[in-house]
């Protein structure tokens, strides 16, 4: 195998991410509906991550986090675990159930996004240091932020299927005997 047939796929990977991450920069830019802004990255990760070998998905889950952090104000060491916890989260499923079928992936996109999302808002939270003692954030934002988390999954049921099968990814696949 040569050297551009290994990294070829993942270098199309980076790419998909990119446009991901820069789509849903787009999507989330404070307005009306920025609540409703899907996480498409994550949407991608998950879409990957049930059809990928095992092995590839950590990798997978960095490339991810990487191109988000290149468009995106979040530390990208909470990006890189978030994903990657993601990423894990969804092998483990997978080892007992079937994660490519819809309700499932819709299911793990849901909780996947929300715990994703609270996770980012606690890393701001404490980075966030107020001399008047004041928290920037309450409760009620936390749990606000459920639509987000059901756009996210409601785009990995419908676009779930296709964007494992992106052009270029076709050598990350699950070989299948």
């Amino acid at each position: 195998m040569s050297l551009f047939t290994r990294w070829a796929p993942w270098i199309m990977l980076a790419i998909w991410s990119s446009w991901a991450s820069a789509a849903q920069g787009l999507l989330a830019h404070p307005g009306r509906l920025h609540l409703w802004a899907p996480d498409l990255g994550l949407v991608l990760l998950i879409a990957c991550a049930g059809r990928f070998e095992s092995r590839d998905v950590p990798l997978a889950a960095i490339v991810v986090g990487l191109s988000r952090a290149a468009f995106s104000i979040e530390p990208p060491a909470a990006l890189l675990f978030g994903l990657i916890a993601a990423g894990t989260i969804v092998v483990g499923v997978r080892s007992v159930a079937e994660v490519n079928g819809p309700l499932m992936r819709t299911a793990i996109a849901f909780v996947a996004s929300w715990i994703f999302a609270a996770w980012l808002l606690f890393v701001h939270f404490v980075r966030v240091e107020r001399a008047d003692g004041a928290e920037p954030y309450s409760l009620t934002f936390l749990f606000s932020m459920w639509r987000g988390a059901l756009v996210t999954a409601l785009l990995a049921l419908t676009l779930g299927p296709l964007l494992a099968y992106l052009p270029g990814l076709t050598r990350l696949r699950r070989r299948r005997w």
